[in-house]
């Protein structure tokens, strides 16, 4: 068997290999309320039969205010749960891990009629007081509570792409002169803090390994942030990019370099993804050890079965494993 395939222990939960699908954002709550529909419900089962080690839920609000688009979702009232609940133990049925991604967009929220809060007033932001900070914080231990509740079996903060936790990690967007400026990690340290407490199971985060502005945090000062972080009692650092400057050039696996430092750096389980999409590229990429986990996302957009397609080409598949329908179909392959 290749490393890909082989199962990989992740904060007392085990994963059947080592391939899993990205956060991808759909925006497709139609009805502007944030609660998972039909499309969800099919999306995340489709994604769930190709059997990735694991599956992360695109970006999901913690509370009002921290939609990215009118058409996210969320986890923060009695309707969302219980479509969320739904969603979960149709995945579960298909016996992969399934995480959701407990996000806030801050100052870049798009949701109409919505106050944005972020580090710092601007013109049509709120600068948050030390009342919405604790707030806040509190909004992510329930959301965390209730991914708990609905059957998640991890949850990952977003930190990362200029988002609020990322606004405030960054010189870029946080010029507070509050203990919140002086130390810019310390909103971090407190959303997770309550996010371990709250959840009780395995915590990811993402973060942006690299802001490309010389003015930003530096890859090393992101290195010590993901550190922080594990010392704190995440079990996964998912290393992505950018958030505040554009990217100065996109190509494939322009971003593993990012993950295989982190790595180096603090000894911890990391996660990549970025135009990664061929087999030959995430076998070597498990195999040399730049990454524990590969995560795709326009790969299974465009053919969600292909890991069950790798496996049965490889004589790792076998008609135990998958619907019979399904192993039908695969035996045509040529």
């Amino acid at each position: 068997m290749i490393k890909t395939f082989e199962p990989l222990e992740i904060g007392g939960m085990s994963i059947k290999n080592r391939v899993g699908v990205a956060p991808m954002c759909t925006y497709l709550c139609e009805k502007k309320d944030g609660v998972a529909n039909d499309f969800h419900f099919m999306h995340y089962t489709n994604l769930a039969l190709g059997q990735p080690g694991l599956l992360i839920q695109e970006a999901t609000a913690i509370n009002e205010f921290g939609y990215i688009s009118d058409n996210c979702l969320g986890i923060f009232n009695p309707r969302q749960k219980e479509a969320l609940t739904h969603l979960v133990s149709l995945v579960h049925r298909f016996d992969t891990k399934f995480g959701i991604q407990l996000a806030h967009a801050g100052n870049k929220a798009k949701r109409s009629h919505t106050p944005k809060y972020g580090p710092m007033s601007m013109d049509d932001v709120i600068g948050m007081s030390h009342t919405d900070i604790e707030r806040f914080v509190q909004d992510f231990a329930n959301a965390a509570k209730a991914a708990r509740a609905c059957g998640y079996d991890f949850v990952e903060i977003h930190g990362a792409h200029g988002y609020l936790i990322n606004q405030f990690l960054s010189p870029l967007s946080n010029q507070r002169e509050d203990e919140y400026g002086q130390d810019r990690t310390l909103f971090l340290k407190k959303v997770v803090q309550a996010v371990v407490k709250a959840f009780e199971g395995p915590v990811f985060i993402r973060l942006s390994g690299d802001e490309y502005d010389p003015n930003g945090n530096s890859v090393e000062d992101i290195q010590k942030i993901g550190a922080l972080c594990l010392n704190l009692g995440v079990c996964l650092l998912n290393v992505s990019s950018g958030g505040f400057a554009n990217i100065p050039s996109i190509g494939p696996l322009y971003q593993v370099h990012l993950a295989d430092q982190m790595k180096k750096a603090t000894k911890g389980l990391v996660a990549t993804a970025g135009l990664i999409t061929e087999s030959e590229q995430i076998a070597n990429i498990i195999d040399t050890n730049q990454s524990d986990i590969v995560l795709l996302g326009r790969k299974f957009l465009q053919n969600p079965y292909f890991l069950l397609q790798w496996r049965y080409k490889l004589g790792l598949l076998e008609e135990k494993d998958v619907f019979i329908y399904m192993y039908r179909g695969l035996k045509s392959l040529k």
